[in-house]
């Protein structure tokens, strides 16, 4: 019975806990002064949109024809055309220049600009040919080395003298070379031995204004029994 008795006082309370929540809840707004707001109170222009009806139009009424001025006639500008045979108008303004004194008083201008004179050319040498004869040259090769040739031993042992016509090339160092046998006399018995003496001969080589070149020689090498 007393756990009855208790739960019917906890609910009790708790109902009119509620009520009064409720009272205050709902009841407490009411109470309080309302404040107006300044959005409640201003006032709201209204805008007609509709057009004024027609007995309220002021229109200027329009002028009349007469009362307006005369347009304005418009301006013509003259325009002027050269002749270019009859207009001696100038077409650029003239300008005065200043006059400048261009006068030099320094003694060394009045002797004038020295001009080097023309340098004297050289002539050109002629072109060299490869190879020149005795008469070709200003200067003929002469021999600087020439031993005598060995006199063969069938020579000496016949007691027979000979001769031989020889031509030979001496080159720009004056060396000896193209030896030819053109005649031998007996034939055949002295030419071993000049072709193996000349092939050691020295010259000083042939010249043409000044400058050596290579020379034909012509020759007769003579043997005699009695230079023995």
């Amino acid at each position: 019975m007393s756990r009855v008795r208790n739960f019917n006082h906890i609910l009790l309370v708790t109902v009119l806990s509620l009520m009064v929540n409720g009272m205050l809840f709902t009841g407490l707004p009411n109470l309080l002064p309302k404040v107006r707001r300044q959005a409640d109170l201003e006032s709201v222009q209204t805008v007609d949109f509709l057009r004024e009806p027609p007995g309220r139009q002021t229109d200027k009424p329009p002028e009349r024809p007469e009362d307006a001025p005369p347009p304005e006639p418009p301006r013509v500008v003259p325009q002027r055309t050269l002749d270019p045979i009859n207009d001696q108008t100038p077409l650029t303004p003239r300008m005065e220049m200043p006059a400048f004194d261009l006068a030099v008083s320094t003694p060394d201008m009045a002797l004038g600009v020295p001009v080097d004179a023309p340098m004297a050319q050289t002539p050109a040498m002629p072109s060299l040919k490869a190879y020149y004869g005795m008469a070709e040259v200003d200067q003929v090769p002469v021999a600087t080395l020439n031993p005598r040739p060995v006199y063969p031993y069938r020579a000496r042992r016949l007691n027979l003298d000979g001769a031989v016509d020889v031509k030979f090339l001496v080159d720009t160092s004056g060396q000896v070379s193209r030896i030819s046998i053109l005649s031998s006399s007996p034939p055949d018995l002295f030419n071993d031995s000049v072709m193996a003496a000349l092939s050691s001969w020295r010259f000083t080589p042939g010249k043409v204004q000044g400058r050596p070149v290579s020379t034909w020689v012509t020759t007769t090498i003579e043997f005699r029994i009695d230079d023995l």
